[in-house]
């Protein structure tokens, strides 16, 4: 019984280890590049609105499914510790931009058509910061 009590304990403590620059890059650079195709699919489907070309069942289901992508990207870096001052750096330039897409996702959603340029501006921002992790 102690020897399993060891086991879990072990664990545990290395599912809480602090990430690595690179580990805490790599996750940046997934979310980020997530984020950055979400926005792209949601601008497209804005654009493709205004032009009266969608359905609007799936216009709605594919800018759920991109907010949820986007959701998840924010709670990745957002969860994430930085290990370093270069990492929070990283951290603070990605994570306004994740939240800007989010709330530009959303307000697309709710029929703010206006939302379609911002979305092409953070897509933009986005590209900027991927480029600079890799």
């Amino acid at each position: 019984m102690i020897g399993l009590g060891a086991v879990l304990l072990a664990l545990v403590l290395l599912g809480v280890r602090p990430q690595t620059p690179e580990q805490f890059r790599s996750t940046v650079e997934t979310s980020v590049q997530d984020a950055l195709s979400s926005v792209g699919t949601a601008r497209l489907v804005g654009r493709t609105a205004l032009q009266d070309n969608t359905i609007a069942p799936y216009e709605s289901a594919v800018l759920a499914d991109a907010r949820k992508s986007v959701a998840t990207a924010i709670a990745d870096v957002a969860e994430a510790q930085p290990p370093d001052a270069s990492s929070r750096e990283l951290r603070d330039a990605a994570l306004p931009l994740l939240q800007e897409s989010a709330r530009l996702i959303g307000d697309l959603d709710a029929g703010d058509r206006t939302a379609v340029d911002g979305l092409a501006a953070v897509k933009g921002e986005l590209a900027s910061v991927l480029e600079a992790v890799r």
